[in-house]
């Protein structure tokens, strides 16, 4: 395995325990704390532990990226999925990245395990397939979510600078015609980056 591809594995795996600790221990303390300062130290506590972990215990794990079954990557990619669909406030456009980040996996993964160009194409097709879906079904909700804001017009011209107010037919465009955009681009994206990388 190249020094790239640890440094990819390592940025993608490292953060992992990091994020979730941070957020159980925020999560898990407000219904108990509140708006109180153990909260915040609480949540600071579970990213140290986290950090700590990867420095110790998690550290083999690091680079084990490249060597994990497709049912270990799905699990990463929900994680991410799930964490950047929250922090980008059920806005999905940037979770495309995640599947284009599932492309080069499955392409590095074949070439460092010495499988022929057809799987990690294969592989590549299929990641891009169930991120395609996945992405799918966080466009819906965020549509849902939109459909029953009765203010989402007004909303949506403040947050854009615009000098009039998005109608119901404009959000029903943006709707389809971006979601669907968007699910095509991820998957194309995905698919070209796995024939990219892919050994020859």
């Amino acid at each position: 395995m190249r020094t790239a591809d640890k440094v990819v594995s390592r940025a993608v795996l490292a953060p992992m325990a990091p994020i979730a600790l941070l957020l159980a221990g925020w999560w898990g303390s407000l219904p108990a704390f509140g708006d109180s300062p153990a909260v915040a130290a609480l949540a600071l506590s579970g990213l140290a532990i986290g950090i700590a972990l990867d420095a110790t215990v998690l550290r083999v794990w690091l680079d084990s990226l490249f060597a994990m079954r497709n049912g270990g990557l799905l699990l990463v990619a929900l994680f991410y999925s799930i964490g950047m669909y929250g922090f980008f406030m059920g806005f999905p456009a940037f979770n495309a990245a995640i599947g284009i980040v599932g492309g080069y996996v499955a392409a590095r993964r074949a070439a460092i395990m010495g499988w022929p160009r057809a799987r990690a194409l294969r592989d590549g097709r299929r990641i891009a397939i169930v991120m395609t879906c996945l992405l799918g079904a966080l466009c819906a909700a965020t549509a849902w979510m939109a459909l029953n804001e009765a203010t989402m017009g007004a909303e949506l011209s403040g947050m854009l600078g615009l000098s009039f107010v998005v109608t119901w037919p404009m959000i029903y465009a943006i709707i389809v015609v971006g979601g669907a955009g968007l699910l095509v681009s991820q998957y194309a994206a995905t698919v070209f980056t796995a024939r990219w990388f892919a050994p020859l």
